[in-house]
């Protein structure tokens, strides 16, 4: 005999309200911006005004100490005049260079005219070189962390290199000279206290009358008004969007923007539907019977009823009867037959027969008894 479980209640999974949609929205909102710092173009990264790893105000400052001519460049290039001087840039590489500023063209004359340019950038290949190097110079050891190095060419001078090629080099060029590098970092604030760093790298700028230290390229303008009137021009408008951030966070903004509207006109899940709820009526009839005779105290009533539903059970299960209203056997006979089919003691049968109608029924002996008559009709094939 088996107890009939009770049904559980019907629960609705609540949907997401306004509030969870604004989360999820913050959320997003969170995670463009930190995508724009990440991905937006850091353009202090090699200026001397810099303080950070990656700046040169170290070095900068390093030369004035030393008694050098140094000054930032943030004029257009095309008022580059004059002989015996230096212009250092810092640029990941020479054709970003010249993307960026069509009158890079115009340094090769100036340099044929008897000056310097220093190219720190990431130009090279990737060889089999360890990451952290200390590379022998006449200034001591030089601290690198790149494996690019350049194959140069037999007109052209190293000035920094190992085994796996070179790491500075320079070719002559008229009356000037052009310097290049794999590096763009080697006299950054990082290598502070680095022994040959800095002083390498005042050893490749030559006895010049300036030193310009080239401050344009991170944003820097000595005429504001100029360039405003040059990026208002037609043709050079989307280049100065191109070249700002600006262009990066009005997409982003675009797609948050998208994601916002979405969000509130189109649902995130399939809508959900109210179950059903089926009604058992014999069920509920039979728990209301149960909590009827509970409330009387009939405990007894039950007792009797339970014990004669377990015999006619038996005595079908184990065919010792026809039909439901058959002539039941003696309760010996349906020990018997069920001890000799499940193999177990007929006393234990017949103890839990006998039990039944008692009048010092309590609940719990009531429901132990359930319990074993239903283990005992478990046990039949």
């Amino acid at each position: 005999m088996t107890q009939t479980a009770q049904s559980s209640p019907t629960r609705i999974t609540p949907r997401q309200g306004p509030g969870k949609r604004w989360v999820w929205a913050i959320l997003a909102a969170a995670i463009l911006l930190i995508l724009l710092f990440i991905n937006a173009p850091d353009q202090q990264d090699g200026s001397t005004y810099s303080r950070s790893n990656k700046g040169y105000r170290g070095w900068y400052d390093f030369m004035i100490e030393q008694g050098y001519s140094i000054d930032r460049w943030q004029k257009p290039y095309s008022e580059l005049q004059g002989q015996n001087q230096t212009l250092i840039r810092i640029t990941p590489s020479l054709e970003k260079a010249r993307e960026q500023d069509p009158s890079w063209d115009s340094f090769d004359s100036w340099v044929e005219q008897g000056n310097t340019v220093i190219l720190l950038t990431w130009d090279g290949s990737v060889t089999a070189a360890s990451f952290s190097s200390d590379l022998t110079s006449e200034a001591g050891p030089v601290r690198i962390d790149t494996a690019r190095r350049q194959k140069i060419a037999s007109q052209e001078q190293s000035n920094l290199k190992d085994d796996y090629g070179n790491v500075v080099w320079s070719q002559s060029l008229g009356k000037g000279r052009m310097i290049f590098a794999t590096y763009p970092w080697i006299g950054a604030n990082i290598y502070a206290d680095q022994p040959g760093n800095y002083p390498f790298l005042q050893q490749l700028v030559p006895e010049s009358k300036t030193i310009w230290m080239d401050e344009r390229l991170h944003g820097y303008r000595d005429n504001p008004n100029q360039d405003a009137e040059d990026a208002r021009k037609a043709e050079n408008l989307w280049q100065f969007f191109a070249q700002t951030p600006v262009a990066t966070m009005v997409a982003q903004l675009v797609l948050l923007i998208l994601i916002w509207i979405w969000g509130h006109n189109h649902r995130f899940g399939l809508p959900l539907r109210l179950p059903q709820e089926s009604k058992d009526n014999s069920q509920q009839y039979i728990q209301a019977l149960a909590g009827t005779l509970n409330h009387a105290h009939q405990r007894e009533l039950v007792f009797t009823q339970l014990s004669q539903y377990l015999r006619q059970s038996l005595s079908q299960r184990l065919g010792l009867t026809n039909g439901p209203k058959g002539q039941l056997p003696p309760d010996i006979d349906l020990a018997n037959q069920w001890a000799m089919i499940t193999g177990r003691n007929d006393q234990e049968l017949l103890e839990l027969l006998q039990q039944s109608g008692q009048p010092s029924t309590t609940a719990r002996t009531l429901l132990a008894w359930v319990n074993q008559a239903d283990a005992i009709l478990q046990d039949l094939p």
